[in-house]
């Protein structure tokens, strides 16, 4: 046994150990992150407009990168791209001094790198280089205001610094870059980053020293948090630790599966309510491997063939939406059910004559649980609504797999990853299942007349917080999209 077990944990270590050099963008995988610097000095202004795009975004421009769709990006295909969308840039940047518009300049070559991140898919990153002339003036108020915008989420900042000589005042922007011109964004902000898009500062020339000093030259994005079921796509992998990986897959979709609001309270209140059977809740399972794994492929579909008509972000905010209104929906069938029930237990009693003596005079209660209310159908839509939104890092997988030409690896990690989302899911349902059945059976009708009031209200409280659940998650889902 001891033989058997050293070379497993050998191997687990392993795949660990080559999952962690995968970064993962830390403001996700579908974000397209933006920054405008501009430094006032003595004979004019400088402005630096950045672009970091995460895994998927990049995986779409990259596409559009290769016009010739031959499978490689040459300096040529590099450079107009680099070149198109810096005159993009250009046109959609408005710097003003006192009011009034001043002309920018394109300055150089602008820079464009294509950083590593998860599942060893490139970002992609994008300087573009501007110039401005202040006409001579002494002082003044320069306004800068970022009007691009393709629609994506994430992180949006402006700053405005002061060269030597110069003296910045009232301004309404910071000077030093709160995440170091998008190479290091702070952690506290991740949850909520800033969409700065105008920034206004007073200036005067031949006073002061220079605020801040901007990085030269390209930057790139240090590796940050690991993706370690993307990684596993491009490992060189021998026959026994793909099985490995299988396995190291599957724990990472119980893992994902047990993390926050990934519907264990949702399968939980639902059964309980319903009354669902064992084997219902074991189909719930295999429901949510079945739908998670469908979403991500559909998902995978749209990116390859209309990212840029269709961002996934969007179509997974119109998932969730379909998601919280389906299960609301749920919820809206077991309180209806629950009322028309009258509210009664699961259990009561049944006086029936016994063909048999009693030295006593009384009569037994016959507990029993009422038969279950859940249909095939709505096993399947609860299903549908636990596994409707696909995962990050399943879509990154398959994008990994595509580009690596190991697809069928890929979807081989995905289903993997379904089934370890499914067992939780479905575990905590039969768990939840055998727990209310063994409840059904010890509340007798003799319990105090508090105990038996509460069971009456379970049903209509599980449909309640169900309910519940699917209006939070889809007014959430519309607040975002919106």
């Amino acid at each position: 046994m001891r033989r058997l077990l050293l070379p497993l944990a050998a191997a687990a270590a392993l795949l660990f150990a080559m999952a962690a050099p995968a970064a993962a963008h830390p403001l996700g995988n579908y974000t397209v992150n933006r920054a405008v610097a501009v430094t006032v000095a003595t004979d004019g202004a400088e402005l630096r407009y950045i672009v970091d795009m995460a895994e998927i975004p990049a995986f779409t421009e990259i596409e559009v990168i290769d016009a010739d769709a031959d499978g490689r990006r040459t300096a040529d295909e590099e450079r107009s791209y680099a070149t198109a969308h810096c005159d993009a840039a250009q046109a959609a940047l408005q710097l003003a001094l006192d009011a009034k518009p001043i002309l920018l300049a394109a300055d150089g070559s602008p820079p464009l790198t294509f950083p590593v991140g998860a599942g060893g898919l490139s970002t992609l990153r994008l300087e573009c280089h501007f110039a401005a002339d202040l006409g001579g003036v002494g002082s003044g108020t320069l306004t800068v205001t970022d009007s691009t915008d393709d629609g994506h989420v994430g992180w949006r900042e402006v700053t405005i610094a002061a060269g030597a000589g110069v003296r910045l005042f009232d301004a309404d922007v910071p000077a030093a870059s709160p995440s170091a011109l998008l190479t290091s964004y702070p952690t506290d902000r991740l949850e909520s980053p800033p969409d700065v898009r105008q920034g206004r500062a007073a200036f005067v020339l031949g006073a002061g020293t220079s605020t801040v000093a901007a990085p030269a030259g390209p930057s790139t994005l240090p590796p940050t948090a690991g993706d370690p079921l993307g990684a596993l796509v491009g490992a060189d992998l021998s026959p026994q630790l793909v099985i490995l990986a299988l396995l190291l897959a599957a724990g990472l979709g119980a893992a994902h599966a047990v993390s926050p609001g990934h519907g264990k309270t949702l399968v939980a209140a639902y059964l309980v309510g319903s009354r669902g059977t064992v084997r219902q809740a074991l189909a719930l399972g295999i429901t949510v491997a079945a739908t998670h794994t469908a979403g991500v492929l559909v998902l995978g579909v749209l990116v390859l063939a209309g990212g840029e008509l269709l961002l996934p972000e969007t179509a997974i905010g119109w998932l969730t939406v379909a998601s919280g209104a389906l299960t609301a929906a749920l919820g809206i069938g077991l309180v209806v059910r629950a009322l028309r029930a009258g509210g009664r237990s699961h259990t009561h009693d049944h006086h029936r004559e016994h063909d048999h003596n009693h030295d006593h005079g009384h009569e037994h209660p016959h507990p029993h649980p009422h038969r279950s209310e859940v249909s095939v159908r709505g096993v399947a839509l609860l299903g549908a609504a636990g596994g409707l939104v696909p995962s990050a890092s399943a879509l990154i997988v398959l994008l990994a797999g595509i580009t690596t030409g190991r697809l069928t690896f890929g979807l081989a990690l995905i289903g993997a990853f379904g089934v370890g989302m499914a067992l939780v899911l479905g575990g905590i349902a039969v768990a939840t299942t055998l727990a209310r059945d063994w409840l059904g059976r010890h509340v007798p009708g003799e319990a105090p007349l508090l105990v038996q009031r509460a069971a009456r209200l379970v049903p209509i409280g599980s449909g309640m917080l169900v309910l519940g659940i699917g209006l939070v998650l889809a007014v959430t889902a519309v607040t975002r999209l919106g």
